[in-house]
C-alpha cells in the first residue's frame, strides 16, 4: 500500500527532495491525498480504478474503510480483512478531493468554488502521481465513484478526454453510483420513488404536500438563470426544489417514546433521531473516524502535513462549492458515454439519490443518437444464487439496479459491487491463471461465469479450490507477520529517533496499518447537522454526507514543528 500528498496545482519550481529543502511557499499550495493498493491477483490484463466519494467534500477513505476496500473495522477498533474488495484484480487508487477534504490540504482561498475548476487540481494530481508510478500509466483506467462523484466524475472524465489533457492514463470507463447528476430529473424521481416504496401513497396529505412542493420546484427550474444565483440552465442543485425530499422525509418524522426520529436518507429501512436522519450511518463511522485520527495512523498513512484531524466531511469543502458558474454533469455526461463505456447503479434503498431518478434522467438522455435505453432488454443478474438486481446495456452505457442495497452498494453487499465492476470492465475469467479465479458464480441473462473451469469433474473442483483456500492462507499469513514486523520496528524506530517522520510533495511512500489501540486519539467533532446545530433542509443543497456547515476544525499539531524531518530517510 502507498499513501501520500502530491501537489495538485502547477508549480515552476524544482521539486523538493532530501537535499532540497520544501520553499515556504510549497506549504499552503493545494495537495490531494491518495492511497495506492496495487492488484492482489493477476487478470488478463492490468487494470486502475480511481475511487471517488462524494458530498461535496466527503474523504474517499468512506470507499477504502466502508466500501469497496480490502478490509473493515470491529467494534474494538481492529481492522478484519472481508472478501470482494475491488483491489482483487485491479489497482486502486483513492483520492481525498477536492483541496480540503479529508487528509488533503491548502490554504481556504484554494478551496474550489465551481465544479468546472475541480478537474485542474485533479488532472494535475494525476500528472505528478504518474510521475511516481510511471507504470500505471499504461494500464487501463477507469473512473468510479459514489453520490455527488456524480457531479465530478463526468467533468474530470470529460478532461481527460481532450486533447490537451496531458495525461498518459488511457481512461476506459466511468462507473457511478448512487449518483446526483441531473437535478431537473431527479427532484421529481423523490416522490415517484416514495410512491413505489410505500412511504405514502397517492392522493394522501402527504401525496398532495409532495406534488405541491415539486410543482414550485418545477416553476424555478423552467425559469431562465434559477438556481443559485448563477446563469446556468442546469445547475447542480437548487435550493428551492429541497423541500420536494423533505415533503417524504415529512411523512416518517415523529416522536417516539419522547424522542424524535426520521428516516434514514441513505437507507429507508433504517430510521435515525432527528436531523441526523443518517449523517452519522453507516454504522462503522464511529470506529473509523477515531482510528484516522490516532497519531500511529496518520504517521502511517504519511498523513501529517493537514494541521487538522481527519473528517469524514468537510463542511468548508462543501459551503464553499457554490457552483453558481457550473452546470449540472447531465451536460457532461451524453458526450462522455459518445466515447467510452459508462454505468449508472443505483442502489434500491437509497432515497437521497434514488434508483428512479436514474431510471428518470437515462430516460432523458441522448446520447449515440438515439434517446434512452431503447428498450434494452431488462436481464436477470444473479450473484451465488440469490436475486442481485437487474442489468441494462444500451449503446455503451450500463444500468445496474441493486436490490437491497443502500446509498452504498459496496457497504451492504460487496461481492455484488465486486461483481458487478468485473463485469463492466470485462475482466475474461477464463484466461486467469489457475487458482485464482472468482469464487462466486454469477449471471446476467445467459451470460454466466463460474470463476473456474466448468469441465473440471467435481473432485477436480474440490481439489482445485482447496490449493486455492489454502494458498490464500499462507499469503495471509505471511501479510500478518509483515504488517506485525512492520508495525514493530516502526515502533522501535519512533522511540529511538529524536525525530517526527515526517515528508512533503512527492512523499507517497508504501505504508504498512497499525491495527491496536495503542497511541492517543482526537475526540469526534460530530457534524452540525446530527447535534441539530444546522436544520436538515438548510443542508440538503449538498446532496452526500458533505452536509454539514463549515466549523473550526481540530488542531492535531503544527506542520512543521521544531525536530520534525522533512523527508523520509
Amino acid at each position: 500500500m502507498w499513501a501520500g500528498h502530491l501537489l495538485a496545482e502547477p508549480t515552476n519550481q524544482i521539486p523538493p527532495g532530501p537535499d532540497r529543502p520544501l520553499p515556504p511557499n510549497l506549504e499552503i499550495q493545494s495537495h490531494l491525498y491518495f492511497v495506492l493498493i496495487k492488484a492482489r491477483r493477476a487478470s488478463d490484463r492490468e487494470r486502475t480504478i480511481w475511487w471517488f466519494n462524494g458530498g461535496p467534500g466527503c474523504s474517499s477513505f468512506d470507499g477504502l474503510m466502508m466500501e469497496v476496500g480490502p478490509w473493515r473495522m470491529n467494534e474494538n477498533g481492529e481492522l478484519r480483512e472481508i472478501e470482494g474488495g475491488w483491489e482483487e484484480y485491479a489497482n486502486i487508487v483513492y483520492i481525498d478531493q477536492p483541496v480540503g477534504t479529508g487528509f488533503s490540504y491548502g490554504s481556504t482561498d484554494k478551496y474550489i468554488k465551481e465544479l468546472k475548476d475541480v478537474p485542474k487540481q485533479v488532472l494535475e494530481f494525476m500528472r505528478n502521481f504518474y510521475a511516481i508510478f510511471p507504470e500505471l500509466a499504461s494500464t487501463d483506467t477507469y473512473l468510479a465513484g459514489e453520490s455527488y462523484a456524480g457531479q465530478y466524475i463526468p467533468y474530470i472524465a470529460d478532461a481527460l478526454l481532450k486533447p490537451d489533457a496531458y495525461v498518459p492514463a488511457p481512461l476506459k470507463g466511468i462507473a457511478i453510483g448512487n449518483g446526483w447528476i441531473d437535478s431537473r430529473n431527479q427532484y421529481p424521481a423523490y416522490r415517484e420513488f416514495a410512491l413505489r416504496a410505500g412511504l405514502f401513497t397517492a392522493g394522501s396529505p402527504e401525496d398532495e404536500y409532495a406534488k405541491e412542493q415539486m410543482e414550485l420546484c418545477q416553476a424555478e427550474l423552467d425559469t431562465p438563470g434559477h438556481g443559485s444565483g448563477g446563469e446556468h440552465e442546469e445547475p447542480p442543485s437548487t435550493p428551492a426544489c429541497e423541500e420536494v425530499m423533505g415533503s417524504v422525509l415529512r411523512s416518517f418524522t415523529k416522536d417516539v417514546d419522547g424522542t424524535k426520529m426520521c428516516m434514514n436518507v441513505y437507507d429507508i429501512r433504517l430510521t435515525d433521531t432527528w436531523p441526523a436522519c443518517g449523517m452519522t450511518w453507516p454504522p462503522d463511522l464511529a470506529q473509523v473516524t477515531p482510528w484516522l485520527r490516532k497519531s500511529s495512523v496518520v504517521n502511517a498513512l504519511h498523513a501529517t502535513h493537514k494541521d487538522s484531524a481527519w473528517q469524514e466531511c468537510s463542511g468548508a469543502v462543501g459551503h464553499k462549492m457554490k457552483n453558481k458558474h457550473s452546470e449540472a454533469s447531465i451536460k457532461l455526461l451524453p458526450g462522455v458515454a459518445d466515447k467510452i463505456p459508462v454505468m449508472l447503479f443505483a442502489g434500491d434503498q437509497d432515497v437521497i439519490c434514488n434508483y428512479v431518478g436514474q431510471e428518470m434522467l437515462l430516460a432523458k438522455m441522448k446520447w449515440r443518437g438515439a434517446v434512452g435505453m431503447q428498450g434494452a432488454e431488462t436481464l436477470a443478474w444473479t450473484v451465488n444464487g440469490t436475486a442481485a438486481g437487474t442489468w441494462q446495456t444500451a449503446r455503451n452505457l450500463t444500468y445496474a439496479k441493486i436490490y437491497q442495497a443502500s446509498h452504498m452498494v459496496g457497504f451492504d453487499l460487496p461481492h455484488v459491487a465486486h461483481d458487478m465492476m468485473l463485469r463492466f470492465m470485462g475482466v475474461d475469467f477464463s484466461r486467469i491463471r489457475e487458482g485464482t479465479a472468482a469464487k462466486i458464480e454469477s449471471s446476467v441473462g445467459e451470460n454466466k461465469h463460474t470463476g473456474g473451469d466448468s469441465k473440471l469433474s467435481e473432485v477436480e473442483q474440490a481439489a482445485k479450490w482447496q490449493a486455492y483456500y489454502n494458498a490464500g492462507t499462507v499469503a495471509l499469513i505471511v501479510v500478518l507477520i509483515a504488517v506485525f514486523i512492520g508495525t514493530f520496528l516502526y515502533c522501535r524506530f519512533r522511540r529511538n529517533s529524536p525525530t517526527r517522520n515526517g515528508y512533503a510533495n512527492g512523499g507517497a511512500r508504501e505504508t504498512a496499518m497499525p491495527t491496536g489501540d495503542e497511541d492517543e486519539s482526537i475526540p469526534l467533532n460530530p457534524s452540525r447537522v446530527a447535534n441539530g446545530e444546522e436544520s436538515i433542509e438548510e443542508s440538503r443543497r449538498r446532496k452526500g454526507k458533505g452536509r454539514a456547515t463549515p466549523q473550526p476544525e481540530e488542531t492535531m499539531f503544527e506542520i512543521g514543528s521544531d525536530g520534525e524531518e522533512k523527508y523520509p530517510s
